[in-house]
């Protein structure tokens, strides 16, 4: 859908997933990408916080699964948007139905 998501619309959408400590979305989040392709985005940056705002364990997520992430908040913005661009783009190839 080219859109991003807050983990509160996941929980709506599943209801028996339970409330999430920060620290267990994080390792969720992790999880997600871990077993990723070489060259597939990370999809855990398509979960957002408030308005379609990074994730604040985006930069240090990114880091443990290998992608540079650097110091400054400037370009920990600029990677995060990077990958929901690619994700974006990635998958809207991917869907059913499409060639």
């Amino acid at each position: 859908m080219g859109a991003t998501t807050t983990w509160s619309r996941i929980a709506k959408r599943l209801p028996a997933l339970p409330r999430l400590h920060r620290d267990d979305q994080s390792i969720i989040l992790w999880l997600v990408d871990e077993e990723r392709e070489k060259g597939e985005p990370l999809l855990c940056a398509l979960v957002t916080v408030g308005d379609r705002q990074m994730h604040p364990r985006f930069p240090v997520i990114a880091e443990q699964l290998g992608l540079a992430c650097s110091d400054t908040a400037a370009q920990q913005q600029m990677t995060w948007s990077y990958e929901v661009l690619k994700a974006h783009q990635y998958w809207r190839h991917r869907r059913p139905g499409r060639g």
